[in-house]
C-alpha cells in the first residue's frame, strides 16, 4: 500500500477521495500524516457524497478538542458535497507556509541578493 501512496503522491498535483473502504482510509491518513509532517503541500480533497465523510469530520474535531492532533489537521483537508464545487476550491488552494524551511536573502559578490533555503 505504502508503495501505491509513494506513487500517487510522485504523480499528483491533488488527492481526491470518493467513498471508499479500509484501503481509501488508509491513503487518506497516510497523506494526511505527511501533509502534517511536510513531506508534501498538495490538497487532499474529499467528495462528501451523501455525507460519507460527516463521520470523520466528527472524529477529527473530537480528536482536536481532546488535543490529540493539533487543530491545524482540519487545514489538511478540503471537503465538498458536488465534484465542481471540489474541483474549484483544489484550484484555488494555496498550501501554508512550511513552519520549518525560511528563506533567506543573501548578497552575491556583485551585490544582487541570492535565496537559500535552510531548515531549523
Amino acid at each position: 500500500m505504502q508503495e501505491r501512496i509513494t506513487e500517487m503522491l510522485n504523480h499528483a498535483d491533488a488527492f481526491i477521495f470518493l467513498l471508499g473502504d479500509l484501503a481509501t482510509l488508509e491513503a487518506l491518513i497516510t497523506l494526511a500524516s505527511w501533509a502534517h509532517l511536510h513531506i508534501h503541500q498538495k490538497p487532499i480533497g474529499l467528495l462528501n457524497v451523501n455525507n460519507f465523510y460527516d463521520g470523520f469530520i466528527v472524529f477529527l474535531n473530537h480528536a482536536i478538542k481532546n488535543y490529540f492532533i493539533p487543530s491545524s489537521a482540519k487545514k489538511l483537508f478540503i471537503c465538498a458535497h458536488t465534484a465542481n464545487e471540489l474541483l474549484d476550491m483544489l484550484q484555488a488552494y494555496k498550501p501554508e507556509p512550511d513552519p520549518w524551511t525560511f528563506v533567506l536573502e543573501r548578497p552575491n559578490n556583485d551585490g544582487n541578493s541570492s535565496r537559500s533555503r535552510s531548515t531549523n
